[in-house]
């Protein structure tokens, strides 16, 4: 989903406020409605300002306790989830992702951090000492060679298979079904 232009967003804004129903506009622009729905909002609260693209350069971290207020006031309140993730400043998609670790979990399973993929991949990538890395290679290079040995046996087999059908279609024998 690529990032839509201040006039596109304002566009949106105008034809709804002209009397389009949201989801009319969204059809017409090609725009989801919960999109447009979620500008109506910015625009209303923080004007132009506010839907202007802004590139976040560090990534936010919540605590457990922010994370449960906030789904708390959606729950409670009759904000849409756009709403509150424009007032809190979060991505939609950061709010349900939360959504559905608590509706799976429970507020334990907003507390528990697992890791990030960048961390995942940095403990599975670990350096082995020397020797291993060594005891290794030596291991991958016999497997090689085994492959290797039993792919030329079975191409050997392979040849000998058709010589054969083709010796019995020469004489007139159908192939052999074993």
């Amino acid at each position: 989903m690529r990032r839509r232009t201040l006039e596109e967003k304002l566009e949106a804004i105008r034809l709804v406020e002209a009397g389009n129903s949201p989801r009319s506009v969204s059809d017409r622009l090609h725009i989801g409605h919960h999109q447009i729905y979620e500008w109506l909002y910015i625009y209303r609260e923080k004007g132009v300002s506010g839907l202007e693209n802004k590139r976040i350069c560090k990534k936010n971290q919540y605590s457990f306790e922010k994370k449960c207020e906030i789904i708390r006031e959606y729950q409670e309140s009759e904000l849409t989830l756009p709403e509150i993730s424009s007032k809190h400043g979060i991505a939609s998609s950061t709010l349900v992702g939360w959504l559905s670790k608590f509706n799976k979990g429970g507020k334990d399973a907003l507390a528990s951090k697992q890791p990030s993929p960048r961390e995942q991949s940095k403990s599975i990538m670990r350096r082995l000492p020397k020797e291993e890395c060594e005891k290794e290679n030596e291991r991958l290079r016999k497997e090689i060679e085994r492959l290797r040995a039993e792919n030329l046996l079975l191409k050997k087999v392979k040849a000998l298979v058709e010589e054969r059908e083709s010796r019995n279609r020469r004489i007139g024998r159908g192939p052999l079904t074993n």
